[in-house]
């Protein structure tokens, strides 16, 4: 008598879209972001979490959207597609039965000598239009345009006979304020640029220091992450809106209208 096998966890008992979507929202990602991040478009990733497959555009697609959609979410690919076997399977593939029919191709009339010749003359009528066109509307605005009145003469103030002659009153120079120095970030002791992630909220990190991966993965609420370099740090956030970031203790102003954004800060 054979027995059937346990789930071996709970994720067993649930479809390859509930563990997509839980393993997503988990990591504190939108479909939008996850579509940034898998380079496959959003409505794709919706019909996988929606189990939707004859969406997808064929089985060889759908096996190699999954696959990627599930290591960006940790998940095991050859596990999810155990779990359904069936659908995402090359038999699904439409395989052609019969040969097309063949359809004769008439070889193409060649124009008359007459039709050219009136087609050549239509467009030679057409581009003397444009030209003529083209001058009467620059004479016309050429004519149309004012002419400038000279200036009136300036007129001297009398002065007294015998006496010299005032001196012209120079204008008062207004006072020019010297421009303000642009803010520098903090320095930190020993050189180099720092790096605070402050976190209110699931977001998925990306953090490289002098050109090197230091850190890839999710922060979650109350998470205070601290990264060093000589030179530079970059860094790329999934979700704008949970993180504030901070360069030699100094804020940065982040754009609320973009939730994923990439930055590169170098030492000052």
């Amino acid at each position: 008598m054979q027995e059937d096998r346990a789930p071996s966890s709970p994720d067993d008992l649930l479809g390859i879209g509930e563990r997509l979507r839980n393993a997503r929202e988990a990591k504190g990602l939108t479909l939008a972001v996850a579509e940034t991040l898998t380079r496959i478009r959003a409505t794709y990733l919706s019909a996988l979490e929606e189990e939707q497959f004859a969406r997808l555009p064929g089985a060889v697609y759908a096996r190699g959207y999954l696959r990627t959609y599930a290591l960006a979410l940790g998940l095991d690919p050859d596990d999810l597609m155990e779990a359904y076997p069936g659908a995402f399977s090359r038999s699904h593939e439409p395989i052609f039965t019969s040969l097309p029919t063949e359809i004769p191709i008439r070889p193409a009339v060649p124009p008359s000598v007459t039709r050219r010749i009136a087609l050549y003359a239509g467009g030679a009528i057409l581009l003397v239009i444009a030209i003529l066109g083209i001058i009467g509307y620059q004479q016309l605005h050429q004519f149309a345009q004012p002419v400038p009145k000279p200036p009136p003469p300036a007129s001297e103030p009398p002065h007294p006979a015998g006496g010299p002659a005032p001196s012209p009153a120079s204008p008062p120079q207004a006072e020019v304020a010297p421009p303000a120095a642009p803010a520098a970030r903090a320095a930190i002791p020993g050189g180099g640029v720092e790096l605070t992630v402050q976190a209110t909220g699931p977001c998925w990190l990306l953090v490289s220091a002098d050109g090197e991966e230091v850190f890839k993965g999710t922060v979650n609420a109350g998470d205070v992450r601290v990264w060093r370099a000589r030179a530079r740090v970059t860094v790329r956030v999934g979700n704008s809106e949970a993180v504030s970031v901070l360069v030699n203790g100094q804020p940065v102003q982040q754009d609320p209208r973009r939730q994923v954004w990439e930055e590169t800060f170098t030492a000052p």
